[in-house]
């Protein structure tokens, strides 16, 4: 009964304030009645006795505002009148208003956004039951460089002995682009999709259901080639067929195998890979028809054994568990080891990885990224707050007389801290949506910016690259809505609190200085400016190191030939050929385009040029004969046809180059780049020498070319360049390298023509120059250093006006100073020289607090970098002389308006 009495009461105190009012001057109406009537009793005039009780009761106004304060929503009804009041005073200062919210919503925007990012890409969990219990098995080829494959032989052990899981599945994607919708008007062509090859206990073992249909059951993925069914995601539904109604039992057509739809998994869930959403779902046991160039369970490139941890188990004894079968699955597969499968064997390790989250191995690459984009705008977020700061402080001195009437009208100082905070909180609130539709547009932008990148000759990215949906969410409002929060309190305290605190006589008769406008050397709004500038030097520095090293990148030696080769990316593999069927297959395309005119030498590879991946085993996976075990570097081996070095432009410098000779069943050779000649020979001559790469029979080396560069222009790894035909299962996807004798361009159409002459079914993914190639390649490089270099823009802007508004208040405050030091002889140029060397010790100061900084924080960013220093030099004085100027010029303004002043006016100032 009292909660409701008080809902009661708070109602009619904020939707009946009328009768609230008309009954409260009845109330005191009749108490003031009563004790004017008491007094006449006790012998008063009637005058006599009202002016009595009037003086006893304390006034009707007074009294009525004490009991308004004891109202129930009074606190309610105060905020609101100061909304209103907060815009209307917007209304008046459209131009203030428009500066502080684009302001707020620059900074609270780019937060948002690299917000949405982190959130999806580390903090979003799969929408799945428990996902806490869900772990990845990780084989791990030692201290190198941790995978995520494991063999399909371990996940059969695993899943039959190990009694440390509720289920373990298998799931590996793959990248398709013939995939064909069957209906009943005819074939509609669905265009690039991703299949995840999937055991039949997937969607059990991740405990998701389906909106439409039915998923896998064990069932659906005994017998290999036998199951030709499919679970498709909500989203491909959405996209591709409509919602069709009927779309549990349509029919799908890929690689000539048709496939009936069993069910659609509910909305949002899109696999566990993050950044790689799966359109379709099929049965592991269906490889063979998806990926003809892997029709083998025991391949297929990229494999994860993803199992939900039995409640009670800990970590250390699952693990135990699965690396006891991951060694026996090891003896399995080598019964009788040579010394370096023994070796391999004693350092192999398995490893079990938290999955709740999801799949996400570009973290590896985006984490540093991410972090550094994180300190761009957390330092733009500050000099926009502190922006906002300075204008919220210049603004109050124009209201100084307006809170000196409110004060000397009996408003307290609690009360107008109050109604300027709210203020500041409307503002920043503004701020804070138009910073979400930045957040909109940047998200969009930085998911497609984010989703472009090379080809790489890998059977799982042959599509595109990533595809990332930052669609905003609770987690990314309630971050905007605490950072809109703490902006407008913390950086509208300040003003408020100060103009709390006016001295009243100054304020109502314009004589003397008020101590809260008083003008020292270390203001507030000073420090706002100085730490202003420090952060914008380390903004426009970072910028300048990114800028010279993506510079460095693009002008970098790549050690092939930049303007003649034409790369064609293909997949020879998915036409089922295997061996040597395999083998004659390149060796007809390779002489087919090399027949055309203007084309100068072919060659092929396995992993082409510049690829743009960073995969590579640690070389003391290899064994030299005569030599122990050496790690420290990265190697790879690529496998490559005759006349690679010829058409790529790589220099042969010692031994021979390969040839159609050096093929199955002839003694194994290779070819060695400069970086593995130094590190394993030094200064000594390596043909003839043999080595032994991990459980592979001895090689010999016949040859050493130039270094280049295959996965990014940062390479600095050891490569091993090996026959084709000793390879050949390497081989299904290749990059047809053609040298052109003018611009290669022109080729494109005739060299498809061609290799449609070959074989019609040959899957040609994409035709581009090596400067094509490059730019996609330093997406990721160019995107941070875009995105830096805008904050940067946006920070020295934002950082001269604040710079602009603190001298033109300063100017306007020593008005009186100004008129009487011309009245005394002083030149204009004299107060022009004055107020730009004030401003000029602010920026000054600034630098001297952010050059020390900087020199920390780029520290951090070393490893980002290429040939260019994290201290260089030239980078800080040339930003730092930017600053300046850029200070020297939004000061002029205010400066110049200075040297103006008429002493007469400026004397009557006050």
């Amino acid at each position: 009964m009292p909660l409701l009495s008080s809902i009661v009461s708070l109602g009619r105190n904020l939707f009946k304030k009328d009768r609230v009012e008309k009954d409260l001057s009845e109330e005191i109406q009749a108490h003031l009645d009563l004790m004017i009537e008491l007094k006449i009793k006790e012998g008063l005039e009637p005058r006599d006795a009202q002016r009595q009780a009037l003086v006893e009761l304390g006034g009707i106004e007074q009294v009525k505002e004490q009991v308004r304060q004891g109202r129930l929503g009074r606190l309610i009804e105060d905020f609101w009148q100061d909304l209103r009041y907060a815009l209307r005073t917007m209304r008046k200062s459209p131009v203030f208003a428009a500066v502080v919210v684009l302001s707020l919503g620059l900074g609270i925007g780019a937060s948002a956004t690299i917000f949405s990012i982190v959130d999806t890409l580390m903090l979003t969990v799969l929408p799945v039951q428990a996902p806490e219990q869900l772990y990845v098995l990780r084989e791990d080829d030692g201290p190198a460089v941790p995978g995520y494959s494991s063999s399909y032989s371990l996940f059969e052990r695993v899943r039959d002995h190990s009694q440390v899981f509720t289920g373990i599945t298998t799931v590996g994607l793959v990248d398709r682009t013939d995939l064909t919708i069957i209906e009943p008007g005819g074939d509609a062509d669905a265009g690039a999709v991703r299949v995840s090859l999937v055991s039949g206990n997937y969607f059990s073992v991740l405990s998701v259901n389906t909106v439409q249909g039915r998923s896998f059951t064990a069932e659906d993925d005994r017998l290999p080639g036998g199951h030709p069914v499919t679970v498709i995601s909500y989203d491909f539904w959405k996209r591709k067929m409509a919602f069709a109604p009927d779309v549990v039992g349509r029919k799908l057509k890929l690689n000539d195998t048709t496939y009936t739809v069993l069910g659609v998994t509910p909305r949002g869930f899109s696999g566990d890979w993050v950044g790689r959403a799966t359109d379709l779902w099929i049965p592991k046991m269906m490889q063979a028809q998806v990926m003809p160039e892997y029709p083998s369970l025991k391949t297929g490139g990229l494999l994860r054994i993803v199992a939900r941890l039995k409640p009670g188990v800990t970590i250390p004894q699952a693990q135990a568990a699965v690396q006891l079968e991951y060694q026996e699955d090891l003896r399995a597969l080598w019964p009788h080891p040579t010394p370096s499968q023994l070796h391999y064997m004693s350092r192999a390790r398995t490893i079990l990885t938290p999955a709740g989250h999801g799949y996400a191995p570009q973290l590896e690459t985006l984490a540093q990224s991410l972090g550094i984009l994180a300190i761009a705008v957390a330092a733009l977020l500050i000099i926009s707050c502190a922006n906002v700061a300075n204008l919220l402080l210049a603004r109050s001195s124009s209201r100084r007389r307006e809170m000196s009437v409110r004060l000397a009208l009996g408003a307290g100082s609690a009360r107008i801290t109050r109604q300027l905070l709210t203020e500041s909180l409307l503002l920043s609130t503004l701020g804070g949506a138009l910073g979400i539709l930045f957040t909109l547009w940047g998200t969009r932008a930085l998911s497609t910016a984010m989703g472009a990148g090379p080809v790489q000759m890998d059977s799982r990215a042959q599509v595109s690259g990533w595809s990332f949906d930052f669609r905003p969410d609770w987690r990314m409002l309630l971050f905007t809505g605490t950072i809109c929060l703490l902006t407008g309190v913390v950086f509208g305290f300040a003003p408020a609190f100060r103009r709390s605190k006016i001295s009243l006589a100054s304020a109502l008769t314009k004589r003397g200085t008020d101590p809260a406008e008083a003008v020292g050397r270390f203001s507030f709004g000073k420090l706002l400016v100085i730490s202003q500038v420090a952060l914008s030097l380390l903004l426009l520095i970072g910028t300048g190191l990114f800028v010279r090293s993506l510079g460095n990148l693009k002008t970098n030696d790549l050690g092939f030939d930049r303007k003649h080769l034409l790369l064609v990316w293909t997949a020879p593999g998915r036409s089922g050929r295997q061996g040597s069927a395999l083998a004659n297959l390149i060796f007809a395309v390779q002489e087919r385009v090399s027949s055309l005119p203007g084309v100068r030498a072919v060659g092929g590879s396995n992993r082409g040029l510049l690829e743009g991946g960073d995969t590579g085993g640690n070389s003391d996976m290899m064994s030299v004969e005569g030599q122990e075990p050496k790690p420290g570097l990265q190697i790879m081996r690529v496998a490559v046809t005759p006349h690679f070095f010829d058409a790529a432009g790589m220099s042969l410098l010692a031994g021979r180059d390969l040839t159609e000779q050096d093929s199955e069943g002839r003694p194994a050779v290779a070819i060695i780049n400069q970086t593995m000649s130094r590190f394993w020979f030094g200064d000594q001559n390596p043909i003839g020498k043999r080595f032994r790469l991990g459980a592979t029979e001895f090689t010999e080396i016949v040859g050493v070319v130039r270094d280049a560069k295959h996965g990014t222009p940062r390479d600095a790894r050891g490569v091993l360049y090996v026959p084709y035909r000793q390879v050949i299962g390497m081989m299904r996807n290749s990059c047809l390298v053609v040298s052109a004798n003018a611009d290669p361009t022109t080729l494109s159409a005739r060299v498809r023509q061609a290799l449609r002459d070959v074989d019609p079914s040959l899957a040609v993914i994409r035709i581009d120059t090596v400067a094509e190639q490059l730019d996609d390649v330093l997406g990721q490089e160019r995107l941070i250093t875009w995105l830096v270099a805008f904050f940067g823009i946006l920070a020295i802007l934002l950082a001269c006006i604040g710079l602009y508004g603190v001298i033109s208040y300063t100017v306007a405050r020593r008005t009186s100073e100004i008129g009487i030091r011309l009245a005394l002889g002083a030149t204009p140029a004299h107060v022009l020289r004055m107020v730009i060397k004030e401003s000029l010790i602010l920026v000054m100061a600034g630098i001297a607090v952010g050059v020390p900084i900087t020199l920390f924080l780029t520290r951090l960013i070393s490893s980002r970098l290429f040939g260019v220093s994290a201290a260089d030099p030239l980078t800080i004085v040339a930003t730092t002389l930017l600053i300046i100027t850029v200070a020297t010029l939004s000061a002029f303004l205010p400066a110049n308006q200075a040297s103006k002043v008429d002493p007469l006016v400026a004397l009557r100032y006050e």
